[in-house]
């Protein structure tokens, strides 16, 4: 009988620790809700190049209009920046880079055929170009979805105000090289680029998987340049120690791989950007 009672005791006790558990976690997710994660979200990567003297025609019209129309079609704006240093070719006094994001490319297709038959927006596109074309071309879209590459933030959140400059890093690996890339950067590099003072806030792979994309920011260009001068200082030896022992990659005649080409950007945000 006094083992019944004793195990009774016990067992209440366990119980009351249980249910102690349960009521703070409970208390945890009141506290911080659970939210719908960026990582989960498409990614859309935009870059308009203007006919010469309409930068500040478009930037307005943006400000003024357009992100409020994004947002009214299911978009969600987080980076706007003018262009500091293009890619090659480039006319970066002429262009605006922006990302927005999507929950997926179906809700992507039909907020953009919402935006565009919207009558607001093609009243205001009327308007804002009276005085002649602002886009020279088409923009370019790529879509992205989130590579799971840490991004230090723990480490990662100094220098965070207005005025750190951002770089936007493409690398066209195509479908074939794109898991060695990334490969690459779980395997040390991105903690290679924090060692050295950059701030790594994305990391994307293209939805068609041609690309390898990656977001920096710096405190300044001068900062980014000694950052760098830092990292090269290191690779040779971080990329001998990850290819030690694996099989030499070939190329279609059994030689080197070709080299893959990238394109890298330096960017400012402009006044309205959400993400600065």
């Amino acid at each position: 009988m006094e083992d019944l009672t004793m195990n009774c005791c016990l067992s209440q006790a366990r119980l009351k620790v249980i249910r102690r558990f349960l009521v703070s976690c409970l208390s945890l997710l009141l506290i911080f809700p659970i939210s719908s994660s960026a990582a989960d979200k498409l990614h859309e990567l935009r870059i308009y190049t203007t006919n010469p003297g309409k930068l500040d025609a478009l930037n307005t019209r943006f400000r003024d209009h357009t992100l409020a129309l994004f947002e009214k079609h299911g978009m969600e704006n987080l980076y706007y920046w003018t262009v500091t240093e293009g890619a090659e070719g480039e006319e970066p006094g002429n262009m605006l880079v922006y990302i927005v994001a999507h929950k997926d490319k179906a809700s992507a297709d039909a907020s953009w055929q919402a935006f565009m038959a919207d009558p607001e927006w093609q009243e205001v596109s009327r308007k804002s170009e009276e005085g002649g074309q602002i886009l020279a071309g088409p923009p370019v879209s790529i879509y992205m979805e989130a590579v799971d590459i840490s991004t230090g933030e723990g480490t990662n959140l100094q220098d965070t105000g207005s005025g750190r400059v951002f770089e936007l890093r493409k690398y066209n690996t195509g479908p074939e090289g794109l898991p060695g890339t990334i490969d690459r950067f779980l395997a040390g590099e991105a903690e290679l680029f924090r060692k050295h003072g950059m701030q790594t806030l994305h990391f994307w792979s293209a939805l068609d998987k041609s690309s390898f994309i990656y977001l920096l920011a710096h405190k300044d260009r001068e900062s980014s340049k000694n950052s760098w001068e830092g990292f090269f200082g290191e690779f040779r030896e971080f990329m001998a120690k990850y290819n030690a022992g694996k099989p030499a990659p070939a190329g279609a005649a059994g030689g080197p791989p070709p080299r893959m080409s990238s394109e890298v950007r330096f960017l400012t945000a402009t006044y309205y950007s959400p993400g600065k």
